[in-house]
């Protein structure tokens, strides 16, 4: 097993790309930088409410990926955790989804599959970020073939986001993307501290020597399993809280600004 000095985990949406500024690759310099970080012998991490198969190109080749808001964890090509909603619980979810007027995608590291009934706000939502639908399928007749780490879904209105929290928010964790109608859905336990906890233990890394990269609100937890966190200029509110370095945003090269501060590149 390769020995790292220790890692750093990079969140996307919103730190290494920003749809806002239409950028919805890293920057030539965000690459270099991640690249230099590798080079001197940093574990590089994507770490993103994404399934690894909807990750777009970015020229930049992580050892680490957690995917799906935690639920799925690689390093160097090999499973470290792939958590999975049982088939029996997927398809409750599924069902409420279809009966009750939200779109919906299941996830996994090689498929999607979304809903067959109300996937306008699905549409939407891959346009918005100019998501790459090649790994996305109609749900199947027989969900035996259905392996989830996580559901995304769509909603129209606040009411209908209160719904499911009151429905499914004592058993499942919840969290909306920061500007679309939408968001992610997995096991009570599952946020991408889970994962990142798994490889830093995996891996025997000092926590002194890991570092995290955010700005959303799916990112707090992310954040504060890190001995080093770094917060984007434009975060989540709830982030303030932690007390971490903020660095510049996306745009301005938050993300390289962040690294030479606490020396790593």
């Amino acid at each position: 097993m390769k020995k790292y000095k220790g890692a750093v985990f990079f969140d996307f949406d919103g730190t290494l790309v920003d749809e806002k500024e239409e950028l919805f690759v890293p920057t030539d310099v965000t690459r270099a930088s991640i690249e230099m970080l590798k080079q001197n012998g940093y574990m590089t991490c994507l770490a993103t409410g994404r399934a690894r198969c909807y990750v777009p190109e970015s020229g930049i080749e992580f050892d680490c990926y957690v995917t799906s808001n935690g639920a799925c964890a690689m390093v160097d090509g090999k499973f470290v955790i792939n958590d999975l909603i049982s088939t029996k619980d997927l398809m409750e979810l599924v069902n409420y989804f279809d009966q009750n007027g939200y779109g919906f995608v299941t996830e996994n590291d090689e498929k999607c599959y979304f809903g067959k009934r109300h996937n306008e706000g699905f549409i939407r939502m891959m346009n918005n970020f100019n998501l790459d639908m090649s790994c996305f399928y109609e749900f199947p007749d027989d969900p035996e073939v259905v392996k989830a780490n996580k559901l995304m879904f769509t909603y129209e209105g606040e009411d209908s986001y209160k719904k499911l929290i009151e429905t499914f928010g004592g058993r499942y964790n919840l969290t909306r993307h920061r500007s679309n109608p939408s968001g992610d859905l997995v096991k009570k336990y599952i946020t991408k501290a889970f994962g990142i906890k798994a490889v830093i233990q995996k891996y025997g890394l000092d926590i002194r020597d890991t570092y995290a990269f955010g700005d959303g609100e799916n990112d707090f937890d992310m954040l504060t399993a890190v001995g080093n966190p770094v917060i984007m200029k434009r975060h989540a509110a709830r982030l303030d809280s932690i007390g971490g370095y903020v660095t510049d945003a996306v745009i301005d090269e938050g993300v390289t600004k962040g690294l030479e501060h606490f020396g790593l590149i």
